[in-house]
């Protein structure tokens, strides 16, 4: 879930230049995470979580209900759906294998380590023009400020 999560927000600021969840992104020695939302998934007690997702196995959770989605564009449903479609029949190990052949910016970190993982390197990494990529960073950083004032 947590790696799809990345790729889908990996898809998102290479198309449109700006993610869906956002939040800190690091490579980890099984790929990929969002911090935040690895911190969501490990506190499982936000509003609802309960109703809607199994107690976790392993590594694995399931859905118990349909989620609601409300709060998303339908560029935004329409690329996490591209990312199930393409990802979800792979098992974690495919999945972790996949994401240190394709993403160049997720590095190969020792256990129990991890390594922070720019926008900058996500977009430079991805062949984006470097000014797109700096007005994209730009943009985000203006947002995060933003969204700190508000907060």
């Amino acid at each position: 879930m947590v790696k799809l999560a990345y790729l889908a927000d990996r898809k998102s600021l290479l198309r449109r230049g700006i993610p869906i969840l956002g939040g800190q992104y690091f490579s980890m020695r099984k790929g990929p995470s969002i911090s935040e939302l690895m911190d969501f998934v490990k506190a499982q007690n936000a509003p609802g979580w309960r109703e809607l997702i199994s107690p976790r196995v392993g590594h694995d959770l399931k859905l118990k209900d349909h989620p609601m989605f409300d709060l998303l564009s339908e560029r935004e449903l329409e690329i996490l759906d591209s990312v199930v479609e393409e990802h979800a029949s792979q098992t974690t190990e495919e999945l972790v294998r996949w994401c240190h052949e394709e993403c160049p910016e997720v590095e190969r970190v020792l256990p129990f380590a991890r390594k922070r993982i720019s926008i900058e390197s996500i977009l430079s990494k991805s062949h984006v023009n470097p000014d797109t990529a700096t007005k994209v960073v730009s943009e985000l950083e203006s947002l995060e400020k933003l969204d700190a004032l508000l907060s």
